[in-house]
């Protein structure tokens, strides 16, 4: 379970973020609570967003464990990191004619619904709600996270390593609603360039990963494949 991966890609995207989700933060109710309050009310949001990944990584954990029970991870792996490659470097032409199924655009818009519903609200469990379904809105740094997660060994490491993505962006939200101004305009549209370079990196890795090469942390040799064919007397 390579955690150092999902706290980076955490970091990494956080800075991202910031221009998308960082107005809902900066947003949330109690700007007129004291600091502590302020601050834990704040944490609660953000905890609300790691929870919803953590519970994403588990439900994608159970369906990559299947997969691995058939044999299919290392290809797996190496497709996902494919596709990945393939979305980077895809045309903005094509990108542009793909568009989201509608049961997606509507569960999109109930979320952003019941989102501004609870900003009616006050209190701690508010804020935590809101995180919670701020986490279900898309965003491609969280789908290049649960693919990773669908590679993990068991539900529980994949719930873990969704988990550590989350607490990778804390740093940059958490400064976010103390320091809003810290992350201009210029600073954002120069993450966002880097953004596809590090998806590219991360979709290298994948393939790299896939192959099962037993280079430690980065190329391992996939454990619960492994025991399968053992059991199997494959091995």
């Amino acid at each position: 379970m390579e955690l150092w991966i999902a706290i980076t890609l955490g970091f990494i995207g956080s800075f991202h973020c910031v221009g998308m989700c960082g107005p809902i933060a900066l947003a949330l109710p109690g700007k007129n609570q004291n600091r502590y309050a302020f601050f834990i009310n704040r944490l609660n949001y953000n905890f609300g967003r790691v929870t919803t990944y953590a519970l994403l990584g588990l439900v994608f954990g159970l369906l990559g464990t299947g997969i691995s029970m058939a044999g299919f991870q290392k290809s797996l792996s190496v497709l996902m990191g494919v596709a990945i490659l393939l979305a980077v470097f895809l045309p903005a032409t094509i990108q542009n004619k793909i568009s989201p199924s509608s049961k997606l655009v509507q569960m999109v818009n109930w979320l952003k619904g019941q989102i501004r519903q609870i900003f009616q609200k006050r209190g701690m469990l508010s804020a935590y709600s809101i995180g919670f379904l701020n986490g279900f809105l898309p965003c491609g740094l969280v789908y290049l996270a649960v693919a990773a997660s669908l590679l993990q060994n068991s539900p529980a490491e994949a719930s873990i390593y969704m988990a550590a993505f989350g607490m990778g962006t804390l740093p940059a939200m958490i400064t976010l609603v103390f320091a809003g101004s810290f992350a201009s305009l210029k600073f954002r549209n120069n993450i966002r360039q880097v953004i596809p370079f590090v998806t590219g990196v991360f979709g290298i890795v994948l393939i790299v990963r896939g192959l099962g090469l037993g280079i430690p942390f980065l190329s391992p040799v996939l454990e619960f494949v492994e025991a399968g064919m053992t059991m199997c007397g494959l091995k």
